[in-house]
């Protein structure tokens, strides 16, 4: 059955891009290292199979790929966890290149990739620095993928209370014409908006191959998901 798959459908986005696709009757697969998330409304999620594989070892979530109309890849880390060996080099780059290579080998030539416009305020430079290493490969002409790369800010939702707090804080800060000119462009959206474009951008060829806020908000308006 055709379907699309997300590399970490357990997490806050990928959540919300699972749960979009199965209310628009679009099968999806979401791989990530726990499987099936504890605390979910099952009716939200009717059409999505939970498996519980590691990204880095193909072998165990390659199998999935077959009828893959599109990959969104969602992996990623806000802060480093090095004694564990959570790095932003092997986190974001590093999985962003296996999914990458895994995907075309086995004839997947559509890609949405999630990366960011700014870091979180706790992240050291390497977070960028990765992001940008695995955008650049991404693009690589050896890999031809159709590819669409989202660039958000900060996402908030319901599901992490903290977020909502933070934009609220963060809202208020906009209101000084000073403030507003530096953190406009990367301001925090919802994570719904996020997940829809990222869904709708998985099952379409757009123009642009990267949508930075006002390019997510702005397609977000016009899109039917």
């Amino acid at each position: 059955m055709k379907h699309i798959l997300v590399t970490g459908g357990n997490g806050f986005l990928g959540k919300s891009i699972c749960s979009i696709a199965s209310r628009n009757g679009i099968h999806a697969v979401s791989i990530s290292r726990h499987g099936r998330p504890k605390h979910m409304a099952p009716d939200d999620y009717s059409l999505v199979q939970w498996v519980k594989a590691d990204i880095f070892n193909p072998v165990e979530w390659k199998p999935y790929l077959k009828d893959c109309i599109a990959v969104i890849h969602c992996i990623g880390i806000a802060e480093e966890i090095p004694d564990r060996g959570i790095t932003y080099e092997h986190m974001i780059y590093e999985s962003a290149k296996i999914v990458a290579i895994t995907a075309k080998a086995n004839n997947v030539h559509k890609l949405v990739y999630i990366s960011a416009g700014a870091p979180p305020p706790e992240a050291s430079e390497g977070y960028m620095n990765n992001k940008i290493a695995a955008e650049k490969f991404l693009r690589s002409p050896e890999l031809d993928f159709d590819l669409t790369i989202l660039k958000p800010g900060m996402l908030y939702g319901l599901e992490r209370p903290e977020t909502i707090e933070e934009n609220k804080e963060i809202q208020k800060l906009l209101q000084d014409p000073v403030i507003r000119k530096e953190i406009w462009p990367n301001r925090p959206l919802p994570v719904e908006t996020v997940a829809r474009v990222a869904l709708y951008s998985a099952m379409h060829t757009l123009d642009a191959a990267d949508l930075y806020v006002d390019d997510i908000e702005h397609l977000s308006k016009k899109i039917n998901l």
